[in-house]
């Protein structure tokens, strides 16, 4: 199938590229025939992961999960956290179908929360299993929950058991693919920032390599791009 047919959010293996110049220009960032990859709609990686204070405690949020929480203008009107300023209280709307895995972070329905900062795009460099490293997005390590603290909090060179992944419909092929799993002990060897690059000047939609590296496309480069 062309990329720009496959699901986002999915896992893909590169088969082929149509024209020599943009398997050219795939490869010099690493993209061949044979690559593994995921696609992301450009809109998903555009919504920051947020920090997020909410009494004494402070939490990531990631973006395919702040969308779906919203606060009350003063004129009534239901606004996305994302237009609220920053270190500014408001009350919290969680819609009901989502108030499970947000309750799994500590926020409820009506709660008095601030957004403190929207986070960088970050790589954290994660050996899994004591076995294989793989990278996670600061958005992929909020969503890893262990005894006390997300992993976005998780001290270095420490090892950190999952007890649960959230934002599994958004994030489960990726923890799937990196042997992630309730149980499985990760140990943060460090954090980078993460890089990007943009092939084309209006893209539609972004490849994630499996080093973290972020390459923004458009709809008309992914119809040449076919992948299984």
């Amino acid at each position: 199938m062309k990329l720009s047919e496959a699901k986002s959010g999915g896992f893909y293996r590169i088969t082929s590229v149509k024209e020599p110049e943009l398997a050219r220009k795939l490869g010099a960032y690493g993209i061949f025939a044979g690559s593994l990859v995921s696609k992301v709609g450009r809109g998903e990686i555009e919504l920051a992961t947020l920090k997020l204070a909410i009494g004494e405690t402070t939490i990531a949020l990631s973006g395919s999960m702040a969308r779906h929480l919203f606060y009350s203008s003063p004129s009534g009107e239901k606004r996305s956290i994302y237009e609220q300023e920053l270190n500014t209280e408001f009350t919290v709307v969680v819609p009901r179908n989502y108030s499970k895995d947000m309750t799994k972070l500590g926020i409820k329905n009506g709660d008095s929360v601030q957004v403190i900062k929207k986070l960088p795009h970050m790589e954290y460099i994660t050996l899994v299993g004591h076995k294989t490293r793989c990278r996670l997005s600061e958005a992929h390590a909020a969503c890893i929950l262990g005894e006390n603290r997300q992993f976005s909090f998780a001290s270095k060179n420490r090892d950190f058991t999952v007890k649960e992944l959230i934002s599994q419909d958004t994030y489960s092929e990726v923890m799937a693919v990196n042997g992630i799993s309730k149980g499985t002990v990760l140990n943060l060897e460090g954090i980078e920032t993460g890089k990007s690059v943009h092939l084309d000047d209006y893209p539609d939609m972004v490849i994630c390599t499996a080093e973290g590296l972020r390459v923004f496309i458009s709809a008309a480069t992914a119809e040449k791009i076919s992948a299984e």
